[in-house]
């Protein structure tokens, strides 16, 4: 990105992230094993460490993520990945504005190294249980002693979930003109939850004259097997990146995850907005909602099957449970006096990246 563009960018991160908005932290260190299998046979074994961070807050998620590795050749290698999704409070109805930027790079040795980065303004429509969003913007990418590239993005998607979310459905179309010539992207795919586990399915396809056709598909599942420890397990083959320059290939791996304790671990407070706080209190949390004009107030999350609990009614407008919730993520959601599913006013979502509408609570 030139320097022209840092001054507008960083006005509009401001807007769409306002200081002090609250947020939760999610920070993880992976052990992996795997294969990886490229193009004309040759295999590679790796070994890797695989450092993870997650920011959540209403409207808005950031992911910073990589992979430290030894190569068989003796060459260490290194991957980093930077996500942003931040959106704008509702405009009209549901509509909103957003911004998607992402960076990435990659260095093996002491003087090969790529990086790629792509900026997109965003406009989505998001109802409880679906959405759509079209977003267009500039994508970039070099390569150590190369001429980097420019191209121009375009991108088109939707998603379906049930609620309570154990199901997510999304797909996408990414028309790109890359160096005068065009590729299309399709993906498509489908995310299930359960209490402690977690599969995403996906399948892509480039569709193109110039650069020819190709298609890939992924599958990854986690499985929470104690508080702070996470089995992983993932495979399948990914498409070349053009901006990189990197080949496709297929590949395997397995490992273990420690979400590690964050600087709010020993904080009482793990929620505090508008409408509800969510307090540590012993081996267990409170749940604490302010609605001075309900009746009957009733939440549904992961820990209960998604079945609807009524809260008691501690002073006049407090509504307020305990609830006994193991260290990880939880999604939950409250129901007012029988009206549909809702998130609390200022509470975090699911970080999908498509204004998801399920309420995550972080135990640490």
């Amino acid at each position: 990105m030139s320097g022209r563009l840092v001054g507008p960018i960083v006005g509009l991160l401001l807007v769409v992230c306002p200081a002090g908005a609250p947020a939760q932290a999610d920070a993880s260190l992976g052990l992996g094993f795997g294969t990886v299998r490229f193009a004309g046979g040759s295999t590679l074994g790796v070994v890797s460490l695989g450092p993870a961070l997650q920011l959540i807050g209403p409207g808005r998620s950031l992911t910073v993520d990589g992979t430290l590795a030894e190569l068989p050749s003796g060459n260490g290698y290194a991957q980093g990945r930077l996500a942003l999704w931040a959106a704008t409070p509702p405009l009209a109805d549901r509509w909103r504005l957003a911004v998607d930027a992402q960076f990435s790079g990659a260095a093996s040795g002491r003087s090969t190294g790529t990086g790629a980065g792509q900026l997109a303004l965003e406009a989505l429509f998001a109802a409880p249980r679906w959405g759509v969003a079209a977003a267009s913007g500039p994508a970039s990418g070099w390569i150590t002693h190369e001429v980097p590239v420019i191209a121009w993005r375009a991108r088109l998607r939707g998603w379906w979930q049930t609620v309570p979310a154990r199901t997510e459905l999304f797909a996408s179309v990414e028309p790109t003109r890359f160096l005068g010539a065009w590729y299309t992207d399709l993906t498509g795919g489908v995310i299930l939850h359960a209490r402690r586990a977690e599969a995403r399915i996906t399948t892509s396809a480039r569709v193109s004259q110039a650069y020819g056709s190709r298609g890939a598909g992924l599958a990854a599942v986690e499985l929470r097997i104690a508080p702070g420890v996470s089995l992983e397990a993932s495979g399948g083959n990914v498409l070349p990146d053009p901006y990189q320059g990197l080949p496709a290939s297929g590949f395997v791996s397995i490992g273990v995850r420690l979400h590690l304790p964050s600087h709010r671990a020993a904080a009482a407070t793990l929620i505090r907005s508008r409408s509800l706080t969510a307090v540590r209190r012993g081996d267990g949390i409170v749940i604490r909602l302010r609605l001075p004009d309900a009746h009957r107030v009733e939440i549904a999350g992961d820990w209960n099957e998604w079945t609807p609990t009524p809260l008691p009614e501690s002073d006049p407008g407090q509504w307020e449970l305990f609830v006994a919730l193991p260290a990880g993520p939880h999604r939950f959601m409250v129901l007012i006096d029988g009206a549909p599913w809702r998130i609390p006013d200022g509470v975090a979502s699911v970080p999908d990246g498509m204004g998801g509408r399920v309420a995550v609570l972080n135990v640490f």
